[in-house]
């Protein structure tokens, strides 16, 4: 019987992390760290005067296609810029295990690059609070446990995502 690959670095694949997606746990592993970020990023951006504007944006339409188009507003951006992290990292001729991770996150990188419509996948429980329906936009709190930083609604405070802290480059 043939072995499955990881879709991301095409080594063999240990296990299955996300539904319809093989991708094996190192890969994984990175996926988490590089999205835990562009989350992070995204749900606490804050732009002056438009925030105000976006809130009744939100109110006044479908929160689910908003929050969707909203969690790939700057995908792009947060590509671009962890690749110039990483190739300046690895411009620095580190070697053995740094190098290693340096060029299996620019592989997951360029893996997501290629397939945007992951962004949606991975955020589509994310969107709103499980519990009370409030948008996760809107509505968090974060805080830190440990080595995990716990995002919670701010209404009725279920957790939402719990993330290790992102390794920066």
């Amino acid at each position: 019987m043939e072995r499955k690959t990881c879709i991301i670095c095409h080594g063999e694949l240990d296990s299955t992390h996300y539904e319809n997606y093989d991708i094996c746990t190192e890969c994984f592993d990175l996926m988490e760290d590089l999205m835990s970020e562009y989350f992070l990023k995204t749900i606490t951006r804050k732009e002056t005067g438009v925030s105000e504007l976006y809130s009744k944006y939100l109110k006044d339409t479908i929160g689910y296609v908003t929050d969707y188009k909203r969690i790939r507003e700057k995908s792009k951006q947060h590509l671009r810029d962890v690749k110039e992290r990483l190739e300046t990292a690895m411009d620095r001729g580190t070697a053995g295990p740094e190098q290693r991770y340096l060029e299996r996150t620019l592989a997951v990188l360029e893996w997501l690059q290629a397939n945007p419509t992951f962004y949606n996948y991975y955020f589509k429980e994310y969107y709103s609070c499980p519990a009370c329906g409030a948008s996760i936009f809107e509505h968090f709190n974060q805080q830190m446990v440990g080595d995990w930083l716990m995002i919670t609604c701010s209404k009725c405070d279920t957790a939402i995502k719990k993330y290790f802290l992102p390794r920066q480059i």
